[in-house]
């Protein structure tokens, strides 16, 4: 997996970013601001092609790995992206409908994420088909006591509960969290603030609930994007210069500076690596529990 994740930076970072950067290296790479749909499917194809190799290269390990692998190259096209400032300082006087794009983008983001692993799933299905040894199995879930149609219907509550559990106890840990980290526009302040609030986050929320998919954690740094970027519509409109009060809005909340493809590749990224590293100190304690019992 690691292997895989290195793999898919590297293919992004000097292959990809050849067929989806923006006109000036300096603008953060962005797609309904710029109106540029074409784009982003190509960015869309990217991400999932490198889904389908690394869905190949992580067989034996969990699909989360894949997945983790696959944000991994999104990251890659964040990391070498612009700056939110310099493409709100070209908006001029639509600063506020460019925020809202914005806004938008990062929840179509979750598009890219859906696809991805639907493009794992197949992968591994086939797989099992052909070369069952090679294919992660997971452990099986304690079969439900049977039951009336009542008590299945309170399990299937229950899995809604811890849904949102995981969700609301990630959003709650990741906002304590980039608050502390996130102090500056700076590219390298960016990821690490991101990474470790959302891995830190999604690996306190998945102890608290330990649940076995991967969609509440990230869509949690997706939903917080969103948010964040939904407020710069409401920047000042007082008389001045455009591009100061652009500018305003892109270093008035540190968050900000972070663009669609960061929450996605970074903030969904740390997201799914805590998710993954808190099934395994499950998976651990369950080793250790079994030779307790025999």
């Amino acid at each position: 997996m690691q292997v895989a994740v290195v793999a898919a930076l590297a293919v992004a970072w000097f292959a990809v970013w050849r067929l989806v950067r923006p006109w000036d290296s300096q603008v953060a790479l962005v797609f309904f601001p710029s109106g540029d749909l074409a784009r982003l499917g190509v960015c869309a194809a990217m991400v999932w092609a490198i889904a389908a190799a690394c869905a190949l290269l992580t067989l034996s390990a969990r699909p989360e790995g894949a997945l983790l692998a696959a944000l991994a190259g999104a990251a890659g096209l964040a990391l070498r992206s612009g700056s939110m400032s310099t493409l709100l300082k070209y908006s001029g006087d639509d600063f506020h409908r460019t925020f809202a794009l914005l806004s938008a983008e990062v929840l179509a983001m979750a598009g890219i994420v859906i696809g991805a692993a639907v493009v794992i799933a197949v992968i591994r299905a086939l797989a099992r088909r052909i070369v069952p040894g090679w294919v992660w199995s997971e452990p099986p879930e304690p079969a439900p006591a049977a039951g009336s149609g009542s008590d299945r219907r309170k399990v299937k509550a229950a899995g809604v509960v811890n849904f949102a559990g995981c969700l609301v106890t990630e959003l709650a840990a990741a906002l304590i969290l980039l608050a502390l980290t996130f102090r500056s526009p700076e590219r390298g302040q960016i990821a690490f603030a991101l990474v470790a609030s959302f891995l830190l986050a999604a690996l306190a929320a998945h102890q608290m609930f330990p649940v076995r998919s991967a969609a509440p954690f990230w869509l949690g740094p997706l939903l917080m994007g969103a948010a964040v970027l939904a407020l710069g519509t409401l920047g000042a409109s007082d008389p001045g210069p455009a591009w100061y009060h652009a500018i305003r809005g892109a270093t008035g909340m540190p968050l900000r500076a972070a663009s669609p493809l960061h929450w996605l590749g970074l903030g969904c990224g740390g997201a799914v690596a805590g998710f993954w590293l808190s099934r395994r100190i499950h998976d651990h304690s369950h080793e250790k529990k079994e030779p307790e019992k025999s």
